[in-house]
């Protein structure tokens, strides 16, 4: 799934259509991109075939789009009510197929709500709807640290392989503190079933020393052999072409600070 180097989140530019930016990112020496594929970004579900066809003939000439990311949350797709249960899975089905149109290899869900109670029994008793790319979830919700819900979403990963993580340092930084004691030991199981890195910056510099520290156990597991892409997420202002580049850079910079982590101690 990984591909080289430092990647880019195309949530951190405005005002590019999906060639110029490809284009753009290939001359800044970005190496692929994520591409923000629902309807707050470039809506990759509404596209013609024409249309994506042609973005992959850009995504050819300049740089991959190797993942796509959805406004869908994991748990839309086990909603209670059958009408809503129903769109949700038949709209990531469509952005599944348009993103596998581009050449990517995953699908990302929001994980904003954690499973317990009626969703978790929903999702327990039925089946992952299928999809033409594999599923990352990106927790977005500090409960997600809690012993509980790591219980129940290592249930939910060893019974459905096509559902992996994507990991974003400033969610995880911000929740460490909320998993007490076991901090430590909540954010190595979370790291265990991540397949993607987003290097998260919204321009506070808020929890940087936390956000370093969920970056360098990335580090040490691709060190250590674990397959991990990486990708750089602005979120701050402005979302410019220059501004985007200039926090890219940053974040590549501090990356590489990690090339060599202390040992882990368990």
């Amino acid at each position: 799934m990984s591909a080289p180097g430092v990647g880019l989140y195309s949530i951190g530019l405005r005002g590019l259509g999906v060639p110029e930016l490809l284009e753009w990112a290939a001359g800044q020496g970005v190496p692929f991109v994520h591409l923000r594929g629902g309807p707050r970004g470039c809506d990759l579900a509404a596209q013609s075939p024409d249309v994506l066809a042609q973005w992959r003939r850009a995504a050819g000439r300049w740089v991959p789009v190797t993942g796509v990311t959805a406004d869908l949350d994991l748990a839309d797709l086990f909603r209670l009510a059958a009408l809503e249960r129903a769109r949700a899975r038949d709209a990531l089905e469509r952005l599944a197929a348009a993103a596998a149109a581009l050449g990517a290899g995953w699908v990302r869900l929001l994980g904003r709500t954690v499973p317990e109670g009626r969703l978790l029994e929903a999702m327990l008793g039925s089946q992952l709807p299928p999809a033409r790319l594999p599923l990352l979830v990106e927790p977005h919700h500090p409960g997600w640290l809690a012993p509980e819900a790591l219980d129940a979403l290592k249930e939910l990963l060893d019974r459905w392989p096509r559902l992996r993580l994507l990991a974003d340092t400033a969610q995880l930084a911000a929740a460490r503190p909320t998993a007490g004691g076991g901090a430590d030991e909540a954010l190595e199981r979370i790291l265990d079933f991540t397949r993607v890195l987003h290097l998260s910056d919204d321009g506070t510099a808020a929890d940087t020393a936390g956000r370093d520290l969920v970056a360098g156990r990335a580090r040490r597991r691709i060190t250590d052999g674990q397959d991990l892409e990486v990708a750089v997420e602005w979120t701050g202002q402005p979302r410019t072409p220059q501004a985007c580049l200039d926090r890219y850079r940053e974040a590549c910079h501090r990356w590489t600070q990690h090339a060599d982590p202390p040992p882990h101690k368990p």
